[in-house]
């Protein structure tokens, strides 16, 4: 979806997590997704105005990839491949030319944000630790965050605070 405007939004329950402000469609249609990226558990989708979409999954949500032109149609993304759409949960999608993104949610747990612009996006992560997987979370920062704390190393693990994008699963 880089560099593809988004055609149209149908938002068919708002009632997720986060309910879906009423605005959101007209927010979102006619602009072009400049970039995608991650972090942590979000999905982030930067927007042509210089804005930022982020969605996240929750426990249960999918997105799948519904290409218009192609005899495999569907590309989910979801851990169990399935290649049908169970459409009962199918709350959110974003048209574009020539494929659509479908956001799946049994438990509804996932939600969509918009961010104005890229300070408050910084915010919005501020108090977040780093991503295992990054340089900054070393035997130093492992050590300093520990130091004098008493507490199970799940709750650490999952504490977002101190490494983000471990969840309970």
């Amino acid at each position: 979806i880089k560099r593809k405007k988004v055609k149209k939004v149908i938002v068919r329950n708002r009632n997720l997590r986060v309910k879906i402000p009423s605005n959101f469609e007209s927010y979102l249609e006619n602009q072009k997704i400049t970039k995608v990226e991650r972090f942590s558990k979000y999905i982030i989708l930067s927007l042509s105005n210089h804005s930022y979409c982020l969605i996240h999954l929750g426990m249960s949500g999918t997105i799948h990839i519904i290409n218009n032109d192609s005899i495999n149609r569907v590309t989910n993304s979801s851990f169990y491949r399935s290649p049908n759409l169970p459409k009962k949960h199918n709350h959110v999608e974003l048209i574009f030319d020539s494929c659509k993104v479908v956001y799946n949610d049994p438990r509804r747990f996932g939600f969509f944000e918009i961010i104005e612009n890229y300070k408050f996006l910084n915010e919005r992560f501020d108090k977040f630790g780093p991503e295992p997987l990054s340089s900054k979370f070393n035997s130093n920062y492992i050590f300093s965050f520990f130091k004098n704390k008493k507490k199970d190393i799940k709750s650490f693990l999952i504490d977002q605070n101190f490494v983000s994008g471990i969840g309970n699963i």
